[in-house]
């Protein structure tokens, strides 16, 4: 009998808060601190989309 198993992976349209491997996977992925990520999150959702608008419009702001 063959079987599929799901691994368990991160989803790829939103960014889930309440996992801290979500969130270090992400801050990785963005490049910046999980401090920045949950900022940024806070203004945008959890969307990733708008967290990687939000965190391009931080940047943009910062210099």
């Amino acid at each position: 009998m063959n079987r599929r198993f799901r691994i368990s992976t991160t989803d790829e349209r939103s960014i889930d808060i309440e996992d801290e491997y979500a969130l270090e996977m992400w801050s990785r992925e963005l490049n910046v601190t999980t401090a920045r990520l949950k900022a940024a999150i806070e203004v945008a959702g959890t969307a990733v989309a708008d967290v990687r608008k939000q965190l391009k419009h931080q940047r943009t702001w910062s210099k």
